[in-house]
């Protein structure tokens, strides 16, 4: 499994980089701008990440518009290579929990939403309502 961490907070990258390495190749982008670039790379590759955790709030451009942007890409990358889109499991992961942030993720095409403080137990919450297999986790 292909992951992209995005999130600009270097010790939450770190924690998430070590709890999710166990499931599949981590990478890490500190705002939108390297994740997109890093989403660009994967799908000309054709080799698309299975999971990206965003955080909503960071400088730049937000969580919720980098999905969206995400999403065209993989909308246009699919069109271009004439397949099936294939979008890549989000998990919004932020100490936002209002419900106007949380309905705006959703909208902009997220399909989970996890608060901080992470906890592996709470990630595991959170990946197996997403359809991933529960793992044991140690951090």
């Amino acid at each position: 499994m292909r992951i992209l961490i995005v999130d600009d907070d270097y010790v939450t990258r770190a924690k998430l980089k070590a709890i999710l390495s166990e499931r599949g190749d981590c990478d890490a982008a500190p705002n939108g701008d390297v994740a997109l670039s890093m989403v660009d790379e994967a799908l000309n590759e054709s080799v698309p990440y299975d999971l990206i955790t965003m955080d909503v709030d960071m400088p730049g451009m937000t969580g919720e518009d980098v999905v969206r942007a995400i999403r065209d890409r993989e909308w246009n990358w699919a069109k271009r290579m004439g397949r099936p889109t294939r979008e890549a499991n989000v998990l919004m992961v932020t100490v936002r929990n209002d419900a106007q942030t949380v309905i705006a993720s959703f909208r902009r095409g997220c399909e989970g939403y996890l608060t901080k403080p992470v906890t592996p137990e709470k990630l595991n919450v959170a990946l197996a309502k997403l359809g991933f297999e529960p793992k044991p986790c140690e951090v």
